[in-house]
């Protein structure tokens, strides 16, 4: 019986973390068992181009060392194909790793799950035919993740003060938002989210109920609130309990058609991207192979 093929995609200047050490530990936990392969990304696009020369080759496994980023473009290769997405969590935020419940901080956890081959299928979703496994919106987490993409400083830390300066310069946007194609809602938003997964990462909990095997896009929106609000707003994102506070509103739905403002910021798992007006935005049910724990 020919051995599976694991090619391993590595974003070099994805977190803080050096990845020798990674790379070292799968080989030597995984070569008895598996041909492993390496390959080491040079630019935005690169490992979604890399992903899919090993899909049309056939590899069983790809496995995305990196964060968010580099695993929407591994992920977006291999949707609907019977290549099997694995998680090797090197990013800043880690959402979709943790939402698995792939440990982000040891790599035995996710090169155990490789070993054992536990697969399950979940959703994504897209905005305007972009793919997405986590969260996408517009609003304040999209602003932040327009100039985070854009400054030096990595790392949680640096995010979080990033936040803190930018809290007071934001100006929450018009939005207008179809459900369904059958109900609309016009609301001044300082966020509007809509979540595959319950998490933007490092364990805020954008959407505490979404759950990614059923179909569904769970929307948060925020709408603008004081100083004392903001303070109430973070807390609540880490107790899971967003859905609690007065100025929040959530909903489920298949689709959502969102207008916005021109040259609005628009963030699929966190990797920010100009959008027309204009953007549909839909549930893809089980869609994704993935390994987990």
């Amino acid at each position: 019986m020919p051995r599976r093929k694991i090619l391993f995609i590595v974003n070099p200047r994805s977190g803080v973390w050096d990845k020798s050490n990674w790379i070292a530990i799968a080989t030597k936990m995984l070569a008895q068992e598996f041909d492993l392969e390496f390959k080491y990304t040079t630019h935005r696009g690169h490992a979604c181009e890399l992903a899919q020369k090993a899909v049309a080759a056939h590899t069983d496994i790809i496995a995305a060392v990196g964060g968010d980023g580099t695993v929407n473009e591994v992920a977006s290769a291999v949707v609907n194909t019977e290549t099997a997405l694995a998680i090797l969590p090197m990013g800043s935020g880690n959402g979709l790793a943790r939402d698995l419940g792939i440990h982000t901080l040891l790599p035995f956890n996710a090169l155990e799950a490789i070993r054992a081959g536990h697969t399950i299928t979940m959703d994504y979703g897209t905005a305007n035919g972009v793919p997405f496994f986590c969260t996408c919106g517009v609003g304040f987490d999209a602003h932040i993740s327009w100039l985070f993409s854009r400054g030096k400083q990595r790392g949680f830390w640096n995010y979080l003060m990033l936040c803190i300066r930018e809290y007071f310069r934001y100006k929450p946007k018009e939005i207008t938002l179809e459900i369904d194609g059958n109900r609309c809602l016009r609301r001044r938003a300082f966020i509007v989210n809509c979540a595959n997964t319950q998490q933007l990462g490092n364990n805020a909990y954008i959407a505490p109920h979404a759950d990614y095997r059923d179909g569904l896009l769970n929307v948060t929106i925020v709408r603008p609130f004081g100083f004392w609000g903001a303070v109430r707003l973070g807390t609540m994102l880490f107790l899971k309990q967003i859905d609690k506070i007065k100025y929040t509103e959530t909903f489920t739905c298949r689709s959502l058609r969102m207008t916005i403002p021109a040259r609005t910021p628009f963030h699929y798992d966190g990797e920010p991207i100009r959008m027309p007006a204009d953007i549909h935005i839909e549930a893809r049910p089980a869609g994704l192979k993935v390994i987990v724990p």
